[in-house]
């Protein structure tokens, strides 16, 4: 009779199957599905990571250009080392790079105060439009620096730096005003 109780508490047996399959585990078809679909958000996920990671160097380089512009100009208008500061933007190199400098222009600057930053591998210097106000004698010369003057903080090289990223081909570009304004675009 005992036996039979029992059997009427669990009918058909319905709690031994669920042990039993609990301790079956996983099945490789189950783990073979699981695998499939995390591959496929995987191959969906990498994609747009990386999309937003090219984002993310073409502007954090336009702010860093910015700011590094920004302080040419703070060290100018201190004074700092009783000289005028400016930043020279080099295409040549790999990555591209743009310098820090101390002095009246680039041929002429004090080196050992000169600080280089690089561009990530996937930024480049796509154009470079810099007005020459100073009148220079040589033809049409190429112009990749700005230079900030004391006192006043102006320019004689306003214009616009074009940054790109390789990739995606997007465009960013800095504006640089006559009266020292500087401003990504």
């Amino acid at each position: 009779m005992a036996n039979s109780g029992s059997k009427q508490n669990n009918p058909s047996g319905f709690k031994s199957k669920i042990i039993k399959k609990a301790e079956r585990g996983v099945t490789f078809s189950e783990l073979l599905v699981v695998v499939i679909i995390l591959v496929v958000l995987a191959s969906l996920a990498i994609p747009t990571f990386l999309f937003f990671q090219r984002e993310s160097d073409l502007s954090n380089s336009t702010e860093e250009i910015v700011n590094i512009l920004r302080l040419a100009r703070s060290k100018t208008l201190a004074s700092e080392g009783a000289s005028q500061w400016g930043v020279y933007f080099s295409t040549s190199t790999a990555p591209h790079q743009y310098i820090l400098f101390k002095g009246t222009d680039f041929s002429s600057r004090s080196t050992s105060s000169d600080e280089v930053y690089k561009l990530p591998e996937r930024v480049e210097i796509y154009e470079i439009n810099l007005d020459d106000l100073n009148g220079s004698s040589l033809p049409n010369p190429p112009i990749r620096e700005v230079v900030f003057e004391k006192l006043t903080g102006k320019t004689n090289q306003p214009g616009e730096i074009s940054l790109r990223s390789k990739d995606s081909l997007k465009v960013k570009i800095i504006q640089i005003e006559k009266f020292g304004l500087i401003e990504p675009k």
